[in-house]
């Protein structure tokens, strides 16, 4: 044989081998017969202040419960009707089932220590424990009921708690738990396993993962990502079954094997998919979040609805021209991000009003720091731009030049990390910068105003507090009336329960314009430059969350609907020529699927 040939020949079957150990050594298909079905759609009734509802599958696997709001909706998974259960006073962002998938706790009611148990046989609802230790969240019974983990936040960091649990479904008597361990970094979603470990994801050092047992050893993924929870197991204990971050910003669920081989990504969706799960059958239900945002415009006197922006925006505000809005944009209500709050990807900017073309993205960057920025406006000679920020640890009101200056933007009001302020709004004449935020003495939302030189942009005086007499409501948006010595504003007088009203800027008491039932907390509120009718957010008969007008100071007392398309509404703003309003437009959902 000629010596190229013999090459060939060799060369030939060194190929046959190396691809012989390249097929071998592949990942391993894994074939399956599970099926991925829609079990249910939570919505939530606004883009601020709500998080993703919470969500879960009963240990026996014929349940669905899930939060809108303040209302836990539990329905049979292969559909049927819903358990008509009481709503809480406030909003449910966690709930845990009891092992006999009869009751259901959450979240959500501060009058019984924070957490509240739901009968689902007997349809009553009564406090989870007496006497809890302050700080007490996200419990979770173990696999035998007997007792409950719950993470407590100490002053020297957060601890793993113990509690035995009632049998004959009296609540639980706090006093009783102990300590389980001290835990180094912060702590969230302890989860049980099926042998009756309790396992959390542990965020140290930047750092998210999920150990076992809480605070120990570190359940190692492949891929290596940060984890967020809640987490589920296999009933056999063999899969962990989590989120875990991508290299989108959002996170996907995984299944991973508790030997540490590769896990298997089980979705791949635009938005977060999380919060697995786990029935005694083996079925997973998670969730996946779908959270939409944009500027759309009207005309004052109502008409079609037109699209201002194409990308996810909220919280405009016209600058004194007429030609531009400031807006709120970002990708937030990412779990990442949520897990990190205040810093989140939200931030402020303008766009330009053109019907014509609908703004892609912000055309002008106001301020984006690594926390939350949000809802500017302008100063009415357009020289100044407040708005809200949680910069440098604090939730309070900052000013920058509107004219893009390198000077850095101030600090003007104080009320510290926690307060919350919201969304300022100066008064016709430029002297005065008016704001919600915490009371220093009562800690409930109040309206706060501040003394102001718009040439300058100094302040001449500290912020003060809005004393509102004959209203019992915490404080949520206000606008200025054209005298510059009153305003019209928005509270929330109890779950549910609005109402419109005006005061006096030195306070006083409240007149009451208008009161409405709604689920909507934060819808906003805007008033005509003439100071003849205020725009309001309202369910409509539709289902949806509409633009309605009322005059003020006439007497007409029925709202007059002005907005009719089939989408949600919130956040209005009314030109500085009267003839238009801007508004948000938003879809805020969470989808439970069940994957078996």
């Amino acid at each position: 044989m000629r010596a190229w040939a013999v090459r060939s020949a060799l060369l030939f079957a060194l190929f046959v081998a190396l691809t012989a150990a390249f097929v071998l050594f592949l990942p391993r298909a894994q074939p399956s017969d599970a099926t991925l079905a829609w079990v249910a759609t939570a919505h939530q009734f606004g883009p601020v202040g709500y998080r993703d509802p919470a969500g879960a599958i009963s240990p026996d696997g014929k349940w669905i419960a899930y939060s809108e709001g303040r209302f836990l909706r539990v329905r049979p998974v292969d559909g049927g009707p819903i358990v008509e259960l009481q709503p809480g006073p406030a909003q449910i962002r966690y709930l845990t089932w009891r092992p006999d998938s009869h009751a259901i706790a959450t979240d959500g009611d501060p009058t019984v220590g924070g957490y509240t148990v739901y009968d689902i046989t007997t349809r009553v609802r009564g406090p989870l424990f007496t006497a809890p230790p302050s700080g007490l969240r996200q419990p979770v019974w173990s696999p035998d009921g007997n007792s409950i983990a719950a993470l407590v936040n100490a002053r020297e960091g957060n601890e793993l708690w113990r509690f035995p649990a009632a049998g004959d479904g009296m609540a639980i008597d706090g006093g009783r738990g102990e300590r389980v361990r001290t835990l180094s970094g912060a702590a969230s979603f302890p989860t049980w396993t099926p042998g009756g470990e309790i396992a959390c994801v542990i965020n140290l050092n930047g750092q998210s993962r999920v150990t076992l047992p809480c605070g120990g050893a570190t359940v190692h993924t492949n891929p290596d990502a940060d984890a967020y929870g809640p987490l589920g197991f296999s009933p056999d204990a063999s899969t962990l079954y989590v989120a875990l971050a991508n290299d989108r910003g959002n996170v996907e669920l995984w299944a991973a094997p508790m030997t540490g081989r590769r896990a298997r990504r089980l979705t791949s969706f635009a938005r977060d998919a999380y919060g697995p799960s786990v029935a005694a059958d083996g079925s997973v239900v998670f969730k996946v979040q779908s959270y939409r945002t944009a500027i759309a415009l009207v005309a004052a006197g109502g008409g079609t609805v037109s699209p201002l922006s194409t990308f996810q925006s909220e919280t405009p505000s016209w600058d004194p021209t007429g030609h531009s809005l400031g807006i709120t944009y970002g990708s937030w209500r990412r779990i990442p991000d949520d897990a990190r709050y205040p810093d989140i990807a939200q931030d402020a900017g303008i766009i330009t009003v053109d019907l014509s073309r609908p703004a892609a993205a912000a055309s002008q960057v106001v301020h984006d720091s690594a926390s939350e920025d949000q809802s500017l406006c302008w100063s009415p000679n357009g020289k100044w731009i407040a708005f809200h920020s949680h910069q440098d640890q604090s939730d309070d009101i900052w000013l920058r030049s509107a004219g893009g200056a390198s000077e850095p933007p101030r600090r003007i009001s104080f009320l510290g990390r926690g307060a919350e302020t919201g969304w300022p709004r100066w008064s016709p004449d430029g002297e005065w910068l008016l704001f919600d935020g915490a009371s220093r003495a009562t800690h409930r939302s109040v309206f706060y105003v501040i003394g102001m030189d718009q040439e300058s942009g100094s302040t001449t005086g500290d912020a003060r507090e809005i004393a509102v007499r004959g209203l019992d409501a915490e404080m949520s948006h206000a606008e200025w009336l054209p005298d510059n010595q009153s305003i019209v504003a928005i509270a929330k007088e109890s779950p549910g329960r609005h109402v419109i009203f005006t005061v006096g800027r030195d306070g006083g008491d409240a007149e009451i314009v208008h009161r409405l039932a709604s689920e909507h907390d934060a819808p906003g509120l805007a008033v005509s430059p003439d100071g003849g009718a205020v725009a309001f957010i309202a369910p409509a008969p539709d289902g949806f969350f509409q633009l309605f007008r009322l005059p003020l100071g006439g007497d007409a007392t029925v709202p007059v609907q002005i907005t009719r398309d089939p989408s949600n509404k919130t956040q209005p703003a009314w030109s500085p020529d009267g003839s238009r309003i801007a508004f948000t437009v938003w879809n805020y959902d969470a989808q439970f699927w069940r994957l078996r």
